[in-house]
């Protein structure tokens, strides 16, 4: 489900996400932004999408700068947007590029465009900053020249800050807990990163899954997950004894601060034997839907906490929240949010 398009409505008091890290967001499914404008919110901030004569993609400031008019309510005419209103036009940069019902055209009059990448599906905008600071993500198993494999894209609505489900991965404690998988879980890091990425492999010797996908005496054998974490979007491995079973792309698009929309694919080799059939690729989904319905169970009625109570166990969230908060405005170095919002891109300055 992405967010619910806004259209043809005032603007309203969308309060941003909170400790919202600079990254790649997605802001619609590919097949949504056509020629016909398209409304929605990103980061707390209304955005129309639309595409130029070329097929670019374009993620817009939703309001015209003339008067305010929605700009959903207008048409794509000879590869710009044009406002309904006065029918000044914008072109894929934001430059207004006609004004025919205006004698002179003031030197500022643009619309803000924000950084755009499409690719995997989604339409991408980068939030927090002017420009990118690293790339959108690389996801190959997507490709058509990949090995043959199954696939299926998801998406979920929560009440959960984007960090939080970007963690919860890491979280080593919560697989025995929440998702019943058993065995000595370990956790290891990853040193050959950029400074964009963290990774981590939580590895077990013996792993059970729970009811009803238990059925291997013994167990399904050695589990490793990789993950490979940006500040906004992660790629997962799941490995039983080193050998791939399903890679996932996990994406987020904060809207609100009590909003965020979690999507991606999970693909699957179609490889031969058990691990590479049919009845493992539907009985996966399943367990990926009813473990997601139960993280989604916590997030809806958790509360942030101020972090001071941990155990050992907790390595992984807290490495992982430092690393998350070192993208926001509240990191070392971080720059402060009014500063960057005199030159944002979308949701500047929000973080």
């Amino acid at each position: 489900m992405s967010p619910a398009p806004v259209r043809g409505r005032p603007p309203r008091d969308l309060q941003p996400p909170r400790d919202l890290a600079r990254g790649w967001y997605v802001a619609e499914r590919s097949t949504r932004v056509g020629r016909r404008p398209r409304a929605t919110v990103v980061a707390g901030r209304e955005v129309v999408l639309w595409r130029a004569g070329d097929g670019t993609a374009v993620v817009m400031d939703r309001f015209c700068p003339h008067q305010g008019a929605a700009l959903e309510l207008g048409r794509v005419v000879d590869g710009a947007l044009r406002c309904a209103f006065h029918h000044w036009r914008f072109d894929a940069g934001g430059t207004c590029v006609a004004a025919p019902s205006t004698r002179r055209l003031p030197r500022d009059a643009s619309a803000r465009v924000h950084p755009t990448w499409e690719g995997l599906g989604y339409v991408w905008t980068w939030v927090g900053s002017a420009a990118p600071e690293y790339p959108p993500p690389d996801f190959p198993h997507l490709d058509r020249r990949a090995p043959a494999h199954r696939r299926y894209r998801f998406a979920f609505d929560t009440e959960a800050p984007a960090r939080r489900v970007l963690e919860n991965g890491f979280d080593v404690p919560h697989f025995p807990v929440v998702h019943g998988i058993t065995g000595d879980l370990a956790l290891s890091w990853d040193t050959d990163v950029d400074r964009h990425t963290i990774g981590a492999r939580i590895t077990t010797d013996s792993i059970a899954l729970p009811p009803p996908l238990d059925r291997r005496p013994g167990g399904l054998g050695r589990l490793c997950l990789h993950l490979r974490s940006t500040p906004s979007y992660q790629v997962l491995t799941f490995e039983l004894d080193d050998r791939p079973v399903a890679h996932e792309l996990l994406a987020v698009t904060p809207v609100t601060r009590s909003r965020t929309t979690m999507h991606g694919w999970t693909v699957m080799p179609r490889s031969g034997g058990l691990l590479g059939s049919a009845p493992v690729f539907w009985g996966y989904r399943l367990q990926h839907w009813w473990g997601t319905r139960a993280d989604l169970r916590i997030y809806r009625d958790a509360e942030e906490t101020d972090g001071s109570i941990n155990t050992p166990d907790d390595e992984g969230v807290l490495r992982f929240r430092q690393f998350h908060r070192r993208w926001t405005d509240e990191g070392p170095g971080g720059r402060s949010g009014a500063a960057r919002g005199r030159r944002n891109g979308v949701g500047g300055g929000t973080a």
